[in-house]
């Protein structure tokens, strides 16, 4: 994916405010981040997540993370599974991650983005948090998606966050959403010079809350919900959307 190369930057030069992009905390900043804090942080932040994942029920054998970055929740969601398996396409944000967390159930694994399944055992669960906002394209997370079906167990669940944003039913809704998708057309067209310009950038891409749904249902998802929840930490909404594997579906 095209968003691989910025977030592959961000590794390379403020791994902490990458991931959580808070103003003032990053590098040369007022405040920049500090390892107790950016920790401190995940955990209050993964037991907001883990609080709603669990009253959804959730299997704790093993979790795959979407986009661990530098392991602000991974640390975290090491404590609530059995077993863990981190993703990321950055090198030097696993590299951040496996040095400052010597949790043994953990395995980190270097991808492209978008292709995993087979490089990794079935899991229970598969969850991701700050990483789906930034890619480029509804296509890009609709891959990643039908990745993480191959990737579950029958039964397994998801949890993962997003920003997702409804239409009204009104004759204009087909206009709106022309307008939405032009106004994502002149922002990546934006974005690829500023990737040739070697620029560090953030997308931000949301998602229409019909999409998601029919997008999870063809997949194959059961049970999908949409829950909309403040974190502690700094007060803010959080999207999420929950499925599950069907429990008699082969992978």
């Amino acid at each position: 994916m095209k968003s691989n190369q910025e977030w592959k930057l961000w590794g390379k030069t403020d791994p902490l405010f990458a991931v959580s992009s808070w103003k003032g905390k990053e590098k040369g900043g007022p405040a920049p981040w500090t390892d107790d804090e950016f920790y401190a942080l995940g955990r209050s932040d993964w037991e907001d997540f883990f609080a709603h994942w669990n009253s959804y029920e959730c299997n704790t054998a093993h979790c795959i993370e979407i986009g661990c970055g530098a392991g602000r929740l991974t640390r975290h969601i090491s404590g609530a599974f059995q077993t863990v398996t981190a993703l990321d396409v950055s090198e030097d944000q696993i590299a951040y991650a496996r040095s400052r967390i010597p949790a043994g159930n953990i395995n980190y694994h270097v991808t492209d983005g978008v292709h995993f399944a087979a490089k990794v055992k079935p899991a229970t669960a598969v969850f991701s948090a700050h990483v789906f906002q930034h890619f480029d394209t509804l296509a890009d997370a609709g891959q990643v998606f039908h990745e993480i079906f191959q990737a579950l167990a029958p039964g397994g669940t998801v949890m993962i966050h997003l920003p997702v944003y409804s239409l009204p039913e009104t004759p204009a809704a087909p206009l709106m959403r022309s307008l939405f998708a032009l106004t994502k057309q002149v922002g990546n067209l934006k974005a690829n010079l500023n990737r040739k310009r070697g620029k560090l950038i953030m997308r931000g891409l949301a998602y229409e809350r019909s999409w998601l749904a029919d997008c999870f249902l063809k997949i194959g998802f059961q049970r999908v919900e949409f829950r909309a929840f403040r974190v502690r930490s700094n007060h803010c909404w959080h999207d999420f959307i929950m499925a599950t594997k069907p429990a008699d579906q082969v992978k």
